[in-house]
């Protein structure tokens, strides 16, 4: 099993770079320096990987362009530290991840990040209300460019 989980993580760490090669380096280094992730470069990350911005646009328009996607996310400022849950549900709307039953009656932070456990997509450590490292964002946004790219 051990094996199987490595294969499968070097096979993304081989991919992650074909996905996001467009990305700023800055803000990739940004967020792997940080020991927790914040929400202005996450956003970033997540909407020019899900192709909803464009990669040479400044981190508060990608805020601005979170806030008009009305996906009922609460952000007070970039700087923010992001946890789990919100990091999930922000993957579950920007790449339009339906989910299972309880998050199709309850669609919120709380059941994305249960469905993204369930598909495999978190380590061991799943408790929602952690704030999670840059490299946990970049690993887990890998895992679900990859997941996007076999599921369509």
């Amino acid at each position: 099993m051990k094996i199987n989980k490595l294969i499968l993580f070097s096979i993304l760490i081989m991919y992650l770079p074909l996905f996001i090669y467009s990305q700023s380096n800055t803000v990739i280094d940004q967020l792997l320096a940080d020991k927790e992730a914040k929400w202005g470069q996450t956003a970033y990350l997540v909407l020019t990987a899900a192709e909803l911005l464009d990669e040479n646009v400044e981190i508060e328009i990608a805020l601005k362009t979170l806030v008009q996607q009305n996906w009922k996310i609460n952000i007070d400022k970039q700087d923010n530290k992001i946890s789990l849950r919100e990091y999930s549900f922000l993957l579950m709307k920007a790449f339009n991840i339906k989910g299972g039953l309880m998050y199709g009656i309850f669609p919120g932070p709380r059941y994305a990040a249960r469905e993204l456990g369930y598909l495999g997509f978190l380590n061991n450590n799943k408790d929602p209300y952690r704030k999670i490292s840059g490299e946990e964002v970049l690993r887990i946004l890998g895992r679900v460019l990859e997941w996007k790219e076999i599921n369509n």
